[in-house]
């Protein structure tokens, strides 16, 4: 499978060893894309520790709103690859694009409401910690499509997605037309 078809397209199927080598590889590429560009914008965040807490240095504005755009950049690709796996899986792609939508949105929550969260869920105010388990329940659907779609195997043979990526379990009129062709 071609990068293009890999990284920007949404139909098909996509085997798990791919699946890992497409995902660790967007991975690295977007940290290096995403502190290359801040540094050469000028857009480091600095943390100093103040009284044991982490305190952001300078504005921080301008350095999330780049790296939501890096982020955005990327999206594209990470969906791709989730819904040619879930097709792998024979299943029906919409739960793992939405959990991954959710999982992003909560990435870019400020941390600064996770603390006032926190302090409402030790008070007994579920509510106010609404932002905690919101992202609780994201990772463990998170987590969940890790094991869904990086460990388990795809279905054998062709689904309704599509020839299997792994060639086993496919038409043997098709294998002959592929061998001839």
């Amino acid at each position: 499978m071609d990068v293009k078809h890999a990284l920007f397209r949404f139909d098909g199927r996509l085997r798990r060893r791919d699946w890992w080598i497409w995902t660790i590889a967007t991975a690295l590429a977007y940290y290096a894309v995403s502190d290359v560009s801040a540094v050469l914008l000028g857009l480091e965040q600095y943390v100093q520790l103040r009284g044991g807490r982490a305190a952001v240095i300078g504005d921080p504005v301008l350095p999330l709103m780049h790296s939501l755009a890096v982020a955005l950049l990327f999206l594209w690709p990470q969906l791709a690859l989730t819904v040619k796996r879930a097709h792998d899986r024979a299943r029906s792609a919409w739960p793992a694009v939405s959990v991954s939508l959710a999982a992003t949105a909560l990435a870019w929550w400020p941390v600064e409401n996770y603390e006032a969260a926190g302090a409402a869920l030790d008070g007994g105010d579920l509510v106010g910690g609404a932002v905690i388990i919101a992202g609780l329940l994201s990772a463990g659907c998170g987590l969940y499509l890790l094991v869904v779609l990086g460990f388990l195997d795809g279905t054998p043979g062709p689904n309704r997605f599509g020839r299997s990526p792994k060639g086993i379990g496919g038409d043997p009129a098709d294998a002959a037309a592929e061998v001839f062709s």
